[in-house]
C-alpha cells in the first residue's frame, strides 16, 4: 500500500519536477538571476529537510514521518497551484516549502521500506522501488507535457501543481492505512530502541563511520554532476534553446528507459561487485554529458540521447546505492543513515544549483557539461573504493 501510495506521489511529482525553472520564469515572471536564487534557496531548504527527515524517522517513526511530511507538501503544492498574481513571494515560500518536506520525505520512506524487507533482498525491493517510482514518474511527465500542451503555460502549470497536491494527499493516507511497525517488529520496543539510539549518538555515529563518509562524498559528487545537471540543467537548455515543448518528452524517454529495464537489469547486474556496478553507472551518467559537451547545437536529437544514455546509468547505479546505505546502518539509526544519504543528495543539488542558475545568461554549455563529465569520471574511480556489504557478503 506504501508502495502504490508512493507511486501517486511519484506521479504528481513527475508533473512538476521538470517545470519549475519554466514556472519560476514564466508563470511567476522573475528574472534569470532570480531564478538562480531561488534555486539556491530551495537546495538548502532541501539540506535542511534531509537532516530532520532522518531525525524524525527515527525519533517519531517512519510511518507517522510520512504521513506528517506528506501532508505539509500537499499544503505547499497547493498555494503553488491556487497562487497567482502579485505578490510573488506565497509562491517562491510554498516552493522551498515543498522542496523541504519532500527531501525529509526520502529518507523516511526509505527506512520504511528497508525495515520490511529481509536484508538478503534489499537491492532487489529497492529496484521494484526505483521501478515503481519512475514509472509514475513517467505518467506525471506524460500528464504535464498534454496539460500544457492542451491549456498553455500559465494554467497548464496550476494544474499539474493541483495534481501534486492531490498525490501527496493519497500518500499520507495510503500510508497511514497501511497500519503498525513491520511484521516482527513490537512498536512500542522499536520506537524505544529508536529513541534510545537517536540520543546516544544521532548524526554524529553517522559522521563517524568511515564507510559512510565514502559513500556521502561520492553520491554528493554524483548528484552535483549529474543528477543536478539532468533536473535544472536540461531544462535551463530547452528555455535557452527555445525547446520548451519537447522538455516532458525528453524525461519521459529517460523514465521509460529506467521503468522498462530496471529489474531485469538488477537481475544481471547482482552477479558483480557493488563497487564495480557503481563505476559503471556513474561513467555512463558522465557519457550522457559528453554527448552534450560535444554537441554544436544541442537540438533535440542530443538532449534525447543524452536523457537515454544516463538513464542507463541510473539504472545501476540507484537500487545498489540505496540498499549499501541500509546495509551499513545499525539498528536504530536507520532514518539517520538514510538522512544522511539524502543530505548527499540535496548537498549536491546546493552545489550544483549556482553553476545551472547561471547557464540562464551563459553564451555556451558546452563546458559546463564537460566539466560535469570530468567529475562524473573521478566519481567512478572512487566507487571501486566503497565498502562492500556487512557480514561477509561477497559483494
Amino acid at each position: 500500500m506504501a508502495l502504490f501510495g508512493e507511486f501517486l506521489s511519484s506521479a504528481g511529482s513527475g508533473t512538476t519536477f521538470p517545470y519549475l525553472v519554466v514556472y519560476l520564469h514564466d508563470v511567476c515572471g522573475l528574472t534569470g538571476g532570480q531564478v538562480g536564487a531561488v534555486l539556491v534557496g530551495r537546495s538548502l531548504a532541501a539540506v535542511a529537510g534531509s537532516v530532520l527527515g532522518g531525525a524524525l524517522s527515527d525519533r517519531h517513526g517512519a510511518r507517522r514521518t510520512v504521513v506528517a511530511l506528506a501532508a505539509t507538501a500537499a499544503s505547499a503544492a497547493a498555494v503553488l497551484a491556487t497562487a497567482h498574481g502579485h505578490p510573488v513571494w506565497p509562491r517562491v515560500v510554498a516552493a522551498m516549502v515543498c522542496t523541504g518536506a519532500e527531501a525529509a520525505l526520502v529518507p523516511a520512506m526509505d527506512a520504511l521500506l528497508a525495515r520490511s524487507v529481509p536484508e538478503h533482498t534489499r537491492e532487489k525491493a529497492f529496484s521494484w522501488r526505483n521501478t515503481v517510482v519512475t514509472s509514475g514518474a513517467l505518467l506525471g511527465v506524460v500528464g504535464a507535457s498534454t496539460a500544457l500542451g492542451t491549456w498553455g503555460v500559465s494554467t497548464g502549470l496550476r494544474w499539474v501543481y493541483a495534481l501534486d497536491a492531490a498525490s501527496f494527499v493519497m500518500l499520507a493516507v495510503l500510508v497511514r492505512r497501511a497500519g503498525g511497525p513491520p511484521q516482527g517488529t513490537p512498536h512500542g520496543q522499536a520506537r524505544l530502541h529508536d529513541r534510545h539510539a537517536g540520543q546516544d549518538h544521532g548524526y554524529a555515529a553517522v559522521a563517524r563511520d568511515p564507510a559512510m563518509r565514502r559513500t556521502f562524498f561520492f553520491v554528493l559528487l554524483v548528484v552535483a554532476a549529474g543528477f543536478t545537471p539532468l533536473q535544472t540543467g536540461l531544462p535551463v537548455v530547452t528555455v535557452l534553446t527555445r525547446h520548451v515543448d519537447v522538455l516532458g518528452w525528453l524525461f519521459a524517454a529517460n523514465m521509460i528507459v529506467v521503468a522498462v529495464l530496471q529489474v531485469p537489469a538488477q537481475r544481471v547486474l547482482a552477479r558483480f561487485p557493488r563497487p564495480l556496478v557503481l563505476a559503471g553507472g556513474t561513467a555512463l551518467m558522465g557519457g550522457a554529458w559528453v554527448v552534450l559537451a560535444l554537441s554544436t547545437d544541442h537540438g533535440v536529437g542530443s538532449l534525447l540521447a543524452a536523457a537515454v544514455v544516463f538513464a542507463l546509468g541510473e539504472v545501476a547505479y540507484m537500487p545498489v546505492v540505496a540498499a549499501l546505505v541500509n546495509d551499513l546502518a545499525p539498528p536504530g539509526l536507520a532514518g539517520r543513515y538514510n538522512g544522511a544519504h539524502t543530505l548527499a543528495w540535496t548537498s549536491g543539488f546546493a552545489v550544483g544549483a549556482p553553476a545551472t542558475g547561471a547557464l540562464l545568461g551563459s553564451d555556451s554549455v558546452r563546458p559546463f557539461f564537460a566539466a560535469s563529465a570530468a567529475v562524473l569520471g573521478l566519481a567512478a574511480l572512487g566507487a571501486l573504493t566503497l565498502a562492500r556489504r556487512r557480514k561477509g557478503n561477497h559483494r
